[in-house]
């Protein structure tokens, strides 16, 4: 007899459609030894049973213990832990109930500090008008994970007076991977500012933070917020005494601020946020304690409206935002195998010109009319055979795959994630090797739910993942013919061959200039590099070619139609181009179209170039030989650009979310909604003198043609407010620069810029939502 302890997540709570940590104790009561595995079974939203196996070792009498990370089911209330022997019969099996949050959703935040209770101010806190509530979990360096997955439960980590370099280099990694994979880390500073922040200063700030000073703070005094201790009116805005560091982050922009300073900044890296406090977090346990919207402010200003939606829809539905992308982007074949029409018309007309007249005039001349008959199935088994062999190419006998690779290209790491379609076109099932050391997810094909109501955990699953060391293996039980099965596959590297892209990048106002050099030992195509806003076409680069990018085109592009975009940069509107060139054009259209929605949403400072290639990755998503398969390889790598001359900047309005004081603004595209005017509050910084404005709109190559037959670019009249007048004044049509003299009746004392947004005309009116132009300024930072 055998029995098993589960504990899962963190505190026995996770988060669906999430990797969890699953921690295992096995006691082994019998006599005899036990080799075999240990499976962990899930309800797929798709109603299929996948299982995760394992191998697993007991000997007689042993209390086993491991720990392992396994994708959570969206929607999931419970999964199975179940034990096979040599001959793959169950032995056990356990049900584990998941705990559920009461249907409020809840943002998980991750306190990694050596006075955790001095953050309980965090905790069970409603955020953005109490669309999700707040749940925190003390960490530390013990349990701290080494692996990113480990870590994908939280929506935010907080370090606050702790000594970072506790942590070991992996768990720093893991740090890392985890915040541009998505996570929100924020740190605190005050007096030890050099044991959280230090190790990273190098890499996100721009100068060296001084040494703390005593500061006086108007914690009461954050925009929009006001606050007021019980029992004395004043009391809430007298100032605190606490330790302050100044911050310059690289790209940050300005989120919470005290008074007249700035309290937290943030910056986006990758698709997460790296925000840092200028105060020790622990030292505002008393002050938040005592006035909880104080917190609900400073979370919702730091992951921001947007983001707090789509966390608490993830909770509240089942998603199929990636799924659906990826089917639709690995549900294709290769334009090689589409039949050659031109070659089958031929072969009919021959046959029928051969089988018609062309027979029968043969058999005449030579009077054998009578074996007409026979001479034409001759002919017909002939031509049918001739067409089984010229079909041969596009014909499936075996299970096949698509893929999509993006692989992304670091100094010392190169991290690839595939996606995979995989396909038999027979009902029966199959086995393949996937590439060793891969991290692998299935992902949901059908858009249905399934409670577990119906499952016992005595079932075979329909998909199975077996890990054994570094290698890797799926089984799939009986599926339809030609279904899709589809998993993302990830995996992370040492770049020991400095494989990438590198570059020396200057965006300053509307002028880039630099360098970008193809460090890989073959040529790509279709070469671009995105900036906020902006790319730049760099076409096909050879092998080690380094490209002047101030001699290229820079195009202002609309933010709200990436298809577009990618569509654009693929040259599907390109003329002169074959069926099967335009073909796959568009597949790569599709593809750069899905890799955009992922990284070009909100502001970045840096650049990223982005090419595809012909060559296959060094590494196969499928080790299986002999089975077919095409896709496309994407490569990409992140750049630093530097915005300075002398000591002047250059930085985007949309650093930081403008506040929406009318009309429905989408944030993560610069558009907003037909309807009424949009107003909108730029925030430029308190401590930022801007000497030059420059209103930049999406270029009218993407509104004209065919290229922009969906584009909605903003036509219209730009107002700014005049804050010595009290009303909006219309700006010069046409008009893109302002000088420091002509802005000065519109800046007020904090340095925020209202401006209005109405729409007169567009040429696409079929379309939602229109592009707007953003707002870039030049000054300098006291």
């Amino acid at each position: 007899m055998r029995t098993i302890e589960v504990q899962y997540g963190y505190e026995n709570r996770a988060k669906g459609g999430r990797n969890m940590p699953v921690r295992l104790g096995i006691d082994n009561r019998a006599d005899a030894a036990m080799e075999g595995s240990v499976e962990f079974l899930f309800r797929q939203p798709d109603g299929e049973l996948y299982a995760y196996a394992y191998p697993l070792r007991l000997t007689a009498g042993e209390t086993y213990s491991a720990s392992y990370v396994v994708p959570l089911s969206v929607g999931a209330d419970a999964f199975w832990v179940r034990l096979r022997d040599s001959e793959g019969k169950l032995s056990e099996t356990k049900r584990v109930e998941l705990t559920q949050s009461g249907g409020e959703p809840e943002l998980f935040i991750g306190l990694l500090s050596d006075s955790p209770e001095a953050l309980a101010y965090l905790n069970g806190v409603s955020v953005n008008y109490g669309q999700m509530k707040t749940r925190t979990f003390a960490l530390s360096e013990r349990d701290f994970p080494e692996d990113r997955r480990q870590l994908d439960a939280f929506d935010v980590v907080v370090i606050s007076n702790y000594q970072v370099s506790k942590l070991s280099v992996r768990q720093v990694r893991a740090l890392m991977q985890w915040m541009r994979n998505g996570g929100v880390l924020l740190f605190g500073t005050g007096e030890r500012v050099n044991d959280t922040l230090g190790v990273f200063a190098p890499e996100f700030l721009d100068d060296m933070y001084e040494q703390p000073t005593v500061q006086e703070l108007s914690l009461a005094a954050t925009d929009g917020l006001s606050v007021q201790t019980p029992g004395t009116e004043d009391e809430a805005e007298a100032p605190v005494a606490l330790p302050y560091v100044h911050i310059s982050l690289n790209g940050g922009s300005e989120v919470v601020s005290a008074g007249e300073r700035p309290l937290i900044t943030a910056a986006n890296k990758g698709s997460g946020v790296l925000a840092v406090s200028s105060i020790d977090l622990t030292a505002l346990h008393d002050y938040a304690s005592a006035h909880t919207q104080y917190t609900d402010q400073l979370l919702t200003r730091l992951l921001g409206s947007a983001r707090l939606e789509r966390l608490a829809s993830e909770a509240q539905s089942v998603r199929y935002g990636e799924e659906w992308s990826a089917e639709t982007l690995v549900d294709n074949g290769a334009a090689t195998l589409l039949p050659n029409l031109l070659g089958y018309g031929a072969l009919l007309f021959f046959y029928l010109l051969l089988v018609g007249p062309a027979l029968y005039a043969v058999l005449r001349h030579f009077r054998s009319e009578r074996i007409y008959r026979r001479a034409a199935i001759a002919v017909t088994v002939f031509f049918a055979g001739l067409t089984w062999l010229f079909s041969a190419g596009s014909r499936f006998r075996s299970p096949f795959y698509s893929y999509a690779s993006i692989q992304e290209a670091g100094e010392d790491v190169l991290s690839e994630t595939v996606y995979v379609n995989l396909r038999n076109p027979r009902h029966r099932s199959y086995r393949l090797a996937l590439e060793a050391g891969s991290e692998i997810v299935p992902l949901a094909t059908a858009k249905q739910t399934a409670a577990n109501s119906g499952v016992s955990g005595e079932e075979e699953a329909d998909l199975t993942v077996s890990e054994r060391g570094t290698e890797r293996e799926l089984a799939v039980r009986n599926p339809a013919a030609f279904s899709a099965k589809l998993l993302r596959m990830e995996k992370s590297t040492a770049n020991e061959q400095s494989f990438g892209f590198s570059g020396d990048l200057s965006l300053f106002g509307d002028k880039v200039s630099g360098t970008v050099s193809n460090r890989y030992p073959y040529a790509v195509n279709n070469a671009f590099l995105l900036f906020y806003g902006k790319v730049v076409a760099l076409g096909r680069m050879e092998a080690n070619e380094t490209v002047d990018v101030s001699e290229r085109n820079v195009y202002n592009i609309p933010l709200n139609n990436k298809p577009m975009v990618a569509a654009f940069l693929t040259g599907v509107y390109d003329g002169g181009k074959s069926e099967r060139e335009r073909l796959r054009a568009l597949e790569r259209a599709d593809f750069l179209g899905f890799y955009l929605s992922q990284v070009a949403g909100n502001y970045t400072p840096d650049a990223r170039v982005v090419a595809f290639s012909e060559e296959e990755p060094a590494g196969k998503a499928v080790e299986t030989e002999g089975l077919r398969h095409f896709g496309m390889n994407l490569l990409t790598s992140v750049l630093t650009v530097d915005a300075r001359e002398d000591e002047r900047i250059s930085r985007s309005a949309l650093m930081r979310v403008p506040e929406v004081l009318s009309g429905d603004y989408i944030a993560a595209t610069n558009s907003f909604y037909r309807g009424d005017p949009v107003v909108l509050s730029y925030k430029l910084g308190k401590n930022f003198r801007t000497e030059a404005l420059l209103l930049e709109a999406p270029d009218a190559i993407f509104e004209s043609g065919e290229a922009g037959e969906n584009a909605a670019e903003f036509r219209g009249v730009i107002s700014f407010y005049n804050y010595r007048s009290g009303n909006f004044d219309d700006i010069e049509a046409g008009k893109t620069r302002f000088t420091a003299e002509e802005l000065a009746p519109y800046f007020a004392l904090d340095q925020t810029i209202t401006v209005r947004y109405a729409e007169e005309k567009s040429a696409s009116p079929n379309r939602l939502d229109v592009a707007l132009p953003w707002i870039t300024v030049i000054g300098e930072e006291s």
